[in-house]
């Protein structure tokens, strides 16, 4: 084929398709590449070259990455060492996790999947794939059933720079959606939802609100700022290890017997607590920061392996609620 002028445009959109299939993994023949694009083998020697130059000054490090000719796959290649591709193992481990998650559709689960897997070396990513497939058919999301990526965003971005917000949210106790001015704070996610960790506008509060975000059924960025000073910032570490099913309440500082199968369970599940006594074989006294309403819940679910001693408030409302619990299996 013979040498034409191109346009600049033309010649940057090869340019970037062949990066694209290159970082992907994939095989560049030359001969193949000048057919589909209409240029003659020169010319797509010439954009390999480019793309040589481009890698080794952009990636440079002790393992560098190099566009090299491979007899064997008849074609230029990408090589990079293995600590540039995600492994297999890798990979299956975080394809495991958001498919447990069940946090989002189908279709927006199966598109980071694959996104994840093309990271992977391409010549592991068929076995990985039929590892996954069949836990892909047999996934089932939570039931909303909305795409939350472009929220998640928005709200982050409005996170970072401190920009107020407005919502309107549906809550389980209202059928219908009620307006609210938020300085948002934080996003967490827990038990299949991802939630909105905010405080009212109007008002000062000692703890945040959480909301739901799938039930965000609109939502608007502010021009208004607001500001927190450093030293009182909202920190999503902190506040995941104090709080139990999304439930927050008055923040206590509570002690506890429990003699159930494993301590360990409970350390990993309340990771404020830690054992001040272990007074028997298996039995042990523990302390831990947490939110009250979530705790309340979870230490119920406990049965009869776990007993609070402190607060004393505490004490006795889990003792009312026990009782009620045991009042309707009369």
């Amino acid at each position: 084929m013979r040498d034409f002028k191109e346009s600049s445009a033309n010649k940057s959109f090869r340019i970037i398709s062949l990066f694209e299939k290159l970082c992907q993994g994939e095989v560049i023949n030359k001969k193949e590449t000048a057919i589909k694009y209409q240029v003659n083998e020169r010319t797509i020697q010439r954009d390999l070259e480019e793309l040589r130059a481009y890698f080794s000054e952009n990636y440079i490090s002790d393992k560098p990455v190099e566009l090299i000719y491979s007899n064997s796959k008849k074609g230029y290649i990408l090589d990079k060492h293995d600590n540039y591709w995600l492994l297999p193992d890798e990979i299956l481990a975080m394809s495991r996790i958001l498919l447990e998650s069940r946090a989002f559709p189908k279709q927006d689960l199966e598109d980071i999947v694959n996104k994840i897997i093309i990271q992977c070396e391409p010549t592991k990513r068929k076995q990985i794939t039929e590892i996954i497939s069949n836990e892909l058919f047999h996934y089932i999301p939570v039931k909303h059933g909305k795409s939350i990526f472009n929220i998640l965003w928005d709200i982050s971005i409005a996170i970072k720079k401190q920009k107020a917000i407005s919502i309107e949210y549906s809550s389980l106790a209202s059928t219908t959606a009620a307006k609210r001015n938020l300085q948002p704070v934080g996003i967490v996610f827990s038990e299949y939802y991802f939630y909105l960790i905010a405080y009212f506008d109007e008002h000062i509060y000692e703890f945040p609100t959480i909301y739901r975000i799938d039930r965000i059924k609109d939502y608007t960025i502010k021009d208004e700022h607001f500001h927190i000073p450093y030293c009182d910032r909202f920190e999503e570490g902190e506040f995941r290890k104090r709080v139990q099913f999304m439930q927050t309440g008055k923040l206590l500082k509570i002690k506890f017997k429990y003699w159930g199968k494993s301590i360990e369970a409970i350390l990993d599940r309340l990771p404020t607590a830690k054992v001040i006594e272990q007074y028997e074989e298996g039995k042990y006294i523990l302390e831990a920061e947490v939110f009250g309403q979530g705790i309340k819940m979870w230490f119920l679910s406990q049965g009869d392996c776990l007993e609070v001693l402190e607060p004393k408030e505490f004490r006795e409302e889990m003792k009312e609620t026990t009782f009620k619990m045991k009042q309707l299996y009369k």
